[in-house]
C-alpha cells in the first residue's frame, strides 16, 4: 500500500461536473494525515462554470458548506515530470461520509456496483484524439505541424513530446499502446490498453493533466477542445467497453456463433460472433443515445463534430467495423469482443460518459432490447434516427431519461442540464465572423 509520505508532494484530484480536474497539492506529510477523512473544500465549486464562474441559481451556494475529497489510495500516481511528486484520485463526499451527490466518480462507482450485482465486472480501453498548437510570429497558437493521418514525418517532429508522454503514462501505471498523427495538421491520438473502468476514468483524467503539463513545458499547447479549427475533422474519445464475469476470466460479449460479417474479415476467422448480452448492450445504448449524447458530447462545440463527412456519427446505428455508426464492434472477437462508443468526444468527463454508457448497456441487458440488424452500408446515407444537432436538445433528452436519471442519481442530473444550458445561453450571446459573412451584406 502506498504511503503519502514517502513523497514531497501530493496532489489530491477531483473533477467537476464538466470533468475539469481539480484540486489541492499537500505536503507528503499532511496527505498522509487526510488519507481517511480527506481535505474540504466548499461544494460549490463542483458547478463551476468553463467560463469560469459560478451559476445564478446552484445547487449548492455560499451557504451550502463543505464537501471532502477523500483519496483513493489504490489510485495513487507517480508525476514523472515534477520532483517526488504523486497524483492521487479522490471521490468526494458530504463531511459526515455519506456521498456527495455531485461526484462524479461516485456515479460510476455506482454504477460499476450495479453491473457487479449483475455477475459483471467492466474494462474500458480509450482513444484520446487531442490537438497539438504551437505560437506562430503573432503569439497566435496555430496547429503544430501540417501533417496527416499516421505521418511518420510528424511522429519524428514529436518524438520528444510522445516519448515523455509514454512515459509518464506508464510510470502512473498505464500502459500507451500507440501514438499517432490523425487525419488533420497537429492532430495527434494516444492509444490507452483497457483496464478496469474505474482505472480507465482515472487514467484518462490523470492523461489529460498530464499531457497539458509536458506540453506546455516544451513551449506548445495541448488541447482537447471538440473541434477547434472550421474545415477540419474534430477530437474524439472513443470507448471500447466489454462486460466480463467477475474474476475477469471470461468475456461475455464473445461467442462462437459465427453470426455476423464483417467487410475486411475478422480475427480470429471461423465461428466467432458476438452473444447476445452484447447485442442486448448494443440495444440498450441505441435506445438511450439521443440522452447519452448530452453527456458524451457535452459542449456547444461538440455539435459541430457531429457532422457528416469527417469520420464522426451522425445516425443511430450500429455496425461491424463500421466506423460511419455510433457503436462498431471491431473485428477482434474472442477474448477481445468489445463495443467502440464513437459518439464521445475529447471534452467528455470521462466518469459521467463510461457511467451513463454502462447504465445504458445494462439496461438493454436486463430488459433484453433488440438492437436491429448491424448496417454494412455508409450509415450517413442510410435512414436512420439521427444524433440531436444541438446540445440544447440533447439536454432536453437527458432531462427525460429515466434510467439514467436513476444510474447518476436526479441531483446531477439536474445540475448538469442546469450547468450546460447556462454554457449554452451564454453562447448564443456571441455572434461568431461566419454569421457577420453571411448576414451583414445581405439583409
Amino acid at each position: 500500500m502506498h504511503t503519502f509520505s514517502e513523497y514531497d508532494n501530493v496532489r489530491l484530484v477531483w473533477t467537476d461536473l464538466n470533468g475539469v480536474a481539480r484540486g489541492v497539492t499537500l505536503p507528503g506529510e499532511e496527505a498522509e494525515a487526510a488519507r481517511e477523512e480527506g481535505i474540504g473544500f466548499a461544494n460549490g465549486v463542483a458547478e463551476l462554470t468553463l467560463a469560469p464562474g459560478l451559476l445564478d441559481d446552484p445547487r449548492y451556494g455560499a451557504e451550502g458548506g463543505d464537501m471532502m475529497a477523500v483519496p483513493d489510495v489504490d489510485s495513487t500516481m507517480p508525476v514523472e515530470w515534477a520532483d517526488d511528486t504523486a497524483a492521487v484520485v479522490t471521490s468526494l463526499t458530504n463531511v459526515d461520509g455519506t456521498r456527495f451527490d455531485l461526484c462524479t466518480r461516485s456515479a460510476l462507482e455506482h454504477v460499476l456496483s450495479e453491473l457487479e450485482s449483475e455477475g459483471y465486472r467492466a474494462l474500458a480501453g480509450v482513444e484520446s484524439e487531442f490537438s497539438l498548437l504551437t505560437p506562430d510570429e503573432d503569439g497566435d497558437w496555430v496547429p503544430y505541424n501540417n501533417r496527416c493521418s499516421y505521418d511518420l514525418s510528424a511522429v519524428d517532429m514529436g518524438s520528444d513530446l510522445i516519448a515523455e508522454w509514454s512515459s509518464a503514462m506508464e510510470t502512473a501505471g498505464y500502459n500507451v499502446l500507440g501514438v499517432h498523427q490523425e487525419s488533420q495538421p497537429g492532430q495527434f491520438e494516444v492509444n490507452i490498453e483497457y483496464d478496469d473502468a474505474l482505472s480507465m476514468a482515472d487514467g484518462i483524467v490523470f492523461f489529460r493533466h498530464m499531457v497539458k503539463s509536458i506540453t506546455r513545458r516544451h513551449g506548445h499547447r495541448a488541447s482537447m477542445m471538440p473541434r477547434p479549427y472550421s474545415g477540419e475533422d474534430a477530437n474524439g474519445l472513443h470507448f471500447h467497453l466489454s462486460l466480463w464475469d467477475l474474476d475477469e476470466s471470461e468475456n461475455r460479449f464473445a461467442s462462437d456463433t459465427g453470426d455476423i460479417r464483417f467487410p475486411a474479415g475478422k480475427h480470429p476467422a471461423g465461428e466467432s460472433g458476438l452473444s447476445a448480452e452484447g447485442r442486448h448492450f448494443i440495444g440498450g445504448l441505441l435506445e438511450h443515445m439521443k440522452a447519452l449524447t448530452a453527456i458524451c458530447a457535452p459542449t456547444v462545440n461538440s455539435y459541430k463534430r457531429l457532422l457528416p463527412g469527417i469520420w464522426a456519427p451522425v445516425n443511430i446505428a450500429w455496425g461491424p467495423d463500421n466506423r460511419s455508426t455510433v457503436l462498431r464492434l471491431p473485428p477482434e472477437l474472442g477474448p477481445a469482443t468489445r463495443i467502440e462508443h464513437r459518439v464521445p468526444d475529447s471534452s467528455c468527463n470521462p466518469y459521467l460518459g463510461i457511467a451513463a454508457s454502462l447504465a445504458a448497456g445494462l439496461d438493454g441487458i436486463r430488459r433484453e432490447i433488440d438492437p436491429g440488424e448491424p448496417t454494412m452500408k455508409n450509415a450517413y446515407n442510410e435512414d436512420y434516427e439521427r444524433l440531436p444537432r444541438t446540445l440544447w436538445a440533447a439536454l432536453s433528452h437527458l432531462e427525460d431519461d429515466d434510467v439514467l436519471r436513476d444510474a447518476l442519481g436526479s441531483p446531477l442530473i439536474d445540475s448538469f442540464v442546469r450547468l450546460k444550458r447556462d454554457e449554452f445561453n451564454r453562447s448564443m450571446d456571441h455572434i461568431s465572423e461566419w454569421e457577420r459573412e453571411e448576414y451583414l451584406e445581405e439583409f
